[in-house]
C-alpha cells in the first residue's frame, strides 16, 4: 500500500488532525491542521490529544515508548498500595540522572531496575512524580527511540547482521558527519538519540568541569536548549536580548566578576533567525578561557563552518540531514584546535554511550542523509525565493530570515557556497483572527518539526512557549509568529498555496489599511 506523498497530499485539512507526518511508524512530527487545534493541544483537550498517533518524541511518548514504559510498569511496579508509574531509558546512567532530577524536585524517591533488553533501564516513581520525570526526558533529549522500544518489546535479540549493519551505518555517518567540518576526522563526531541529547551531553561534562559556574545563552534559542541550562549545572546567565551581538553584553558580565561554564547560541537562532556576532564572542571567550557552543541545525553545515569560532558545534540530525522525519538523532563535532579538546574528547564517549544512536535508527539515517548537501541547496534557493515574494505582500507585518535578520553576522559564518537556510518566520498584521485565519487554510503540512523535504509550518510560539507567551514576546516571539519551514516544492507553487491562503486574512489589515 502506497503511503501518503506529503507533496501531492499535504498533512493539512481538519481531518488531518493526529495523523503522524510523514505516513511511518516512527514519525516525528503530527498534524495540527488548525490554530485551535494547536491550543486545544496545549491546554490537554483529549479531543485533541486522543487523536495523535505519535508526536515530537521529547514530547510526547510515541506509541512503541508507550507500550514500553506500559510493560514495565506491569513488569516491575508491584507496590498496590503506592501506584507506581514507568520510563524507561537507554542506560543506567540516563535512568540515576532521571532519578537525582526527581529527587531534587519533589523530593520523592525513584527505583530503578534492569529491563532485562540491552541496558535499557527502568525508573519507576510515584505517579504523582511523573510529570517531573517526563520533564527530565523532554529536557535532557536522552530517550529510547521508537526503534529501540520495538526492538525491546519483540523481546529477541538483534539479528548479529542487523549489529553489523548499525554499526557499519555508525561508521559511514561519523565520516559523512567529519567532511562537513574541515579540519575533523571521525573521531570527532559523536552520535547521540536526539539533538538535545546531544546538547545536553556537552552541557553536562562542560558544568562539570566548572562546577557551580553558570552557562550564558547569547540571543534567543530553541525552547529545550534554555531550558537545559537553566535546571542543569551552575544555571544559565541570560543575554536572549543583545544590542551588540551578545558582545557588549558579555565584556560587561565578565568585568563585573560574573564567570561561566561555557557559552551557547545557534546559528541561526530558532524561530528569530538572528546571528550573535560569532567572532566577537570568540575572542573575549579565548580571553577568558571559556568554551563556545554553536548549534547550527537550521543553518546546517552546508552553509555555514561554525568551528570557525567554536570550540564544539551541536546539531539536530532529526532534521534536515535526514530530511524524511522519521528518526530522531544528534551530533557533537569537537574542534580539534579548540584547547578544550582534550578534556571533551576525554569524557563524550562515556556520555555517548548513555544516550547512544541505536543501530536500526543509524541505518535509516545513514539512508536517508546520502542526498543532504544538495537538499540543503534546493532549500536555501526555494527559501529566498519565497521571502523575496513575502517581502512584496501587504499582509504581512514581520517577516524573519538571516538574508534579512542580522545578515552581517550570519555571513561572518558563512561558507562562500552557503546559502541562508530554509527556515523563516512571519508574523500577519490583524493580530491573531489574520494569523489563525491564514493558518487553517494554508495547504502546506502542519505540526512541530523542521528539517523535512516538504514544507512544515507552526505557530511556533504557542507551541513552544505556550506557559511563557509574555516572557517570549518580550524576546522578539510573539504569539502571532508562524514559522515556516520551506522544503523542496516549486517555489511558485508554494507561492500559490501562500497566496489562497493570504486572502483569508481579514480585509483592512494591510501595511496600507
Amino acid at each position: 500500500m502506497a503511503t501518503r506523498d506529503p507533496f501531492e497530499e499535504p498533512f493539512c485539512r481538519p481531518e488531518d488532525l493526529g495523523l503522524a507526518i510523514p505516513e511511518s511508524d516512527h514519525a516525528v512530527s503530527v498534524c495540527l491542521p488548525r490554530w485551535r487545534d494547536v491550543i486545544g493541544y496545549e491546554e490537554g483537550d483529549p479531543e485533541v490529544l486522543d487523536t495523535f498517533e505519535c508526536g515530537y518524541p521529547r514530547f510526547v511518548p510515541h506509541p512503541y515508548v508507550a507500550e514500553l514504559f506500559l510493560a514495565a510498569q506491569e513488569e516491575f511496579a508491584k507496590n498496590a498500595k503506592k501506584p507506581e508509574s514507568a520510563l524507561v531509558f537507554p542506560s543506567l546512567a540516563a535512568a540515576w540522572r532521571c532519578a537525582d532530577y526527581v529527587k531534587s524536585r519533589t523530593g520523592a524517591s525513584c527505583r530503578l531496575e534492569s529491563y532485562g533488553w540491552g541496558n535499557l533501564t527502568v525508573v519507576l516513581l510515584d505517579e504523582s512524580a511523573y510529570d517531573t520525570a517526563w520533564k527530565y526526558w523532554q529536557h535532557s533529549g536522552e530517550i529510547t527511540s521508537s526503534r529501540l522500544a520495538e526492538a525491546a518489546l519483540g523481546d529477541a535479540p538483534l539479528d548479529p547482521a542487523e549489529i553489523a549493519a548499525g554499526e557499519e551505518a555508525t561508521r559511514v555517518l561519523r565520516d559523512r558527519i567529519a567532511t562537513l567540518y574541515r579540519g575533523t576526522s571521525a573521531q570527532d563526531v559523536f552520535l547521540f538519540s536526539s539533538g538535545m541529547g546531544a546538547i545536553s551531553a556537552v552541557h553536562r561534562v562542560l558544568t562539570t568541569l566548572r562546577p557551580g559556574m553558570p552557562t550564558v545563552q547569547v540571543e534567543f534559542p530553541y525552547l529545550d536548549s534554555f531550558k537545559l541550562q537553566e535546571q542543569f549545572g551552575g544555571g544559565v546567565v541570560d543575554l536572549t536580548v543583545t544590542e551588540s551581538g551578545g558582545t557588549a553584553e558579555l565584556e560587561t558580565h565578565f568585568a563585573s566578576g560574573g564567570g561561566a561554564a561555557a557559552v551557547f547560541t545557534e546559528v541561526p537562532s530558532n524561530p528569530l533567525l538572528r546571528t550573535a556576532d560569532l567572532p566577537g564572542i570568540a575572542t573575549i571567550l579565548r580571553r577568558e578561557g571559556v568554551p563556545f557552543i554553536i548549534d547550527d541545525t537550521v543553518a546546517t553545515p552546508v552553509n555555514v563552518e561554525p568551528l570557525r569560532f567554536a570550540d564544539a558545534a551541536t546539531s539536530s540530525l532529526t532534521k534536515l540531514f535526514s530530511g524524511v522525519g522519521d528518526v530522531a538523532a544528534g551530533s557533537v563535532v569537537l574542534n580539534p584546535a579548540s584547547p578544550f579538546y582534550g578534556a571533551l574528547k576525554e569524557v563524550l564517549p562515556s556520555e555517548e554511550g548513555a544516550s547512544p544512536l541505536f543501530g536500526p535508527d543509524a541505518i535509516v539515517l545513514e539512508r536517508n542523509s546520502r542526498h543532504f548537501a544538495e537538499r540543503v541547496e534546493a532549500t536555501n534557493e526555494n527559501a529566498l525565493e519565497l521571502v523575496e515574494w513575502l517581502k512584496t505582500r501587504p499582509e504581512v507585518a514581520s517577516l524573519w530570515h538571516p538574508s534579512l535578520i542580522c545578515r552581517e553576522a550570519y555571513e561572518a559564518a558563512m561558507r562562500p557556497s552557503g546559502g541562508f537556510g530554509g527556515l523563516l518566520s512571519i508574523e500577519l498584521h490583524g493580530g491573531e483572527a489574520a494569523a489563525a485565519a491564514f493558518y487553517d487554510t494554508l495547504e502546506l503540512s502542519k505540526g512541530p518539526s523542521l528539517g523535512t523535504n516538504f514544507s512544515l509550518v507552526s505557530p511556533y510560539t504557542l507551541l513552544a512557549h505556550y506557559q511563557e507567551l509574555e516572557w517570549a514576546a518580550e524576546r522578539g516571539a510573539p504569539r502571532n509568529l508562524i514559522r515556516v519551514w520551506v522544503g523542496l516544492e516549486d517555489p511558485e507553487e508554494l507561492e500559490s498555496r501562500f497566496t489562497a491562503a493570504l486572502t483569508t486574512v481579514p480585509p483592512g489589515t494591510g501595511k496600507n489599511a
